[in-house]
């Protein structure tokens, strides 16, 4: 790349041209002599006669003002105009001789501009470095910048323009130029760069957090095309940040893979950062039902670290039976249909039912109806089919199934009582009614705060608000001597005797919460 000639520089007008510059300013005036009348010079008689090599050149001034006139005006519409607008050639000859007697940002983008078509790669990549180092930044408009994004993206291809772009971002000057500018890039700047700039941002300055993910996804599938070793010599922060995209939303299959085939196994094997991008790499191939992959990953975790639990349980429901996604993790209870499983897609335990092979069709009717009710008290349906022959549905909610011979104080009692009538008088207001409030439908956390969730359905049909509210009520009425026998039974007649004489599941929920109030802590 030309350095810009320092005889354009103002310095003392009457100081003579030493030797040296003499010998400079005669390759100057070739250069004006071959391209005058292309740059169209208008010459006064001095002038004319050092172009014409009439008179040697001494006078620092007039070679100064001479030179003054190959500005950027000028350059311009020389370049716009034939024979140089359709010669890439012969424009990249004339602006090397003219960005020796301009330091201009457009004709040093226009000289760029030009190479990118007519040099070789290492020439043209050399001169955008030194045109790089010329420009400054902070004064620079966004049009030219955007012109020289758009000579990276020319000149530079694949993993090269990734880490061009991100040496540029690491100034500051460069950073607040380019981000105040990106609102006015042209498509085929912004489609390449904004990406980038994304990344950028989200893995070298703790930042990015609101965008895209699928701009993040853009920017990281461009990272991603240089070579392994490259990528592996990147600093373990910036593979740990990078796989995080990888892992992340938005990212496609084959993008992800190789992130993770590259980056994965560059990780500290024994820290906890390989753990961590393991087990939700393990946990994304096993939400696209990619088991062996998953499986894989997972043994591969176990080897490096043989105390990783969460490795060993997934690898156990990988090994189980199976309904569908779901894995078995449980054996059936002695009472009731909700088994322990573990939902493959979501990495998650669930609760499993099952029916008789028969009974496909009203499994699937109960099911619509617990999909239907979306309801804060009511277990969410998370798969549901036929397996191994039998119908099945797996649902997801906190707790575990109450027993019923799992003894609980009064208030305990109480508050599994009241929470019951509040779900069973949602669902009788959402037009479902049950047969039966056996315990066993309920999953419930521990004490202190007790949390009820119907998640077993079975026998459930549409019924109008009024016919559903009246049987659970009854239903809460029997369900009273199962979970609140510390109550009392005086407790149980006086739900009994509500229950008959007005089967409103409001004043059965209202008494229960007086009685509570009486009962107190233990």
């Amino acid at each position: 790349m030309p350095e810009t000639s320092h005889l354009t520089a103002r310095a003392a007008a009457e100081a003579p041209l030493t030797p040296a510059e003499v010998t400079e300013m005669k390759e100057h005036l070739a250069f004006l002599r071959r391209y005058r009348e292309v740059l169209r010079l208008k010459l006064n008689a001095a002038e004319d006669l050092l172009v014409n090599q009439q008179r040697e050149p001494s006078e620092r001034g007039v070679c100064r003002h001479l030179l003054g006139k190959v500005d950027r005006a000028v350059i311009e519409r020389a370049i716009e105009r034939e024979p140089l607008h359709g010669d890439a050639a012969a424009r990249a000859r004339m602006l090397a001789g003219a960005v020796r007697l301009t330091a201009d940002v457009g004709v040093l983008l226009a000289y760029l501009e030009a190479l990118a078509h007519v040099r070789s790669h290492a020439e043209a990549a050399e001169a955008f470095a030194e045109v790089v180092r010329r420009i400054d930044f902070e004064s620079v408009s966004a049009t030219r910048l955007a012109r020289l994004l758009q000579v990276l993206i020319d000149t530079f291809v694949d993993h090269e323009r990734v880490q061009v772009l991100f040496s540029l971002l690491a100034g500051d000057a460069f950073r607040r130029a380019f981000d105040a500018a990106l609102p006015t890039f042209p498509p085929a700047v912004a489609e390449v760069c904004t990406p980038l700039r994304a990344v950028h941002r989200r893995l070298l300055e703790d930042g990015g957090a609101d965008a895209a993910p699928e701009l993040l996804a853009k920017g990281l599938e461009q990272v991603l095309s240089a070579p392994d070793p490259v990528l592996r010599g990147y600093a373990e922060p910036l593979r740990a940040g990078m796989l995080e995209l990888a892992i992340g939303p938005g990212v496609s299959p084959a993008v992800a893979d190789r992130a993770v085939g590259v980056l994965l196994p560059s990780l500290q094997r024994d820290g906890r950062t390989y753990a961590r991008f393991a087990i939700r790499r393990a946990g994304q191939l096993l939400a696209r039902h990619v088991d062996d992959k998953a499986r894989a990953v997972l043994q591969e975790l176990r080897r490096a670290q043989p105390g990783a639990r969460t490795a060993e349980r997934w690898l156990t429901a990988l090994d189980a039976r199976r309904f569908g996604r779901i894995a078995l993790a449980g054996e059936p209870p002695a009472h009731g249909r909700l088994i322990a499983a573990f939902w493959l897609d979501a990495q998650r335990p669930v609760w499993l039912r099952t029916a008789s092979a028969g009974a496909g069709e009203r499994v699937a009717a109960e099911t619509s109806l617990q999909a239907e009710l979306a309801l804060p008290g009511v277990a969410a349906v998370v798969e549901h089919g036929v397996a191994l022959g039998l119908p099945y549905v797996a649902v997801l909610g906190p707790g575990r199934p109450l027993a019923r011979e799992q003894s609980v104080d009064a208030p305990t009692g109480l508050a599994i009582l009241a929470a019951a009538a509040r779900v069973l008088h949602a669902v009788a207001l959402a037009g479902v009614a049950l047969p039966d409030a056996d315990v066993e439908r309920f999953l419930c956390t521990a004490p202190p705060t007790v949390a009820l969730t119907l998640a077993d359905l079975d026998g459930a049909r549409r019924a109008t608000p009024a016919v559903a509210g009246a049987e659970h009520a009854a239903l809460v009425a029997r369900l009273a001597g199962a979970v609140a026998p510390g109550a009392g039974g005086r407790f149980a007649r006086e739900v009994g005797e509500q229950a008959a004489k007005e089967p409103s599941l409001p004043a059965l929920i209202a008494l229960i919460e007086r009685v509570a109030l009486r009962a107190g802590p233990d």
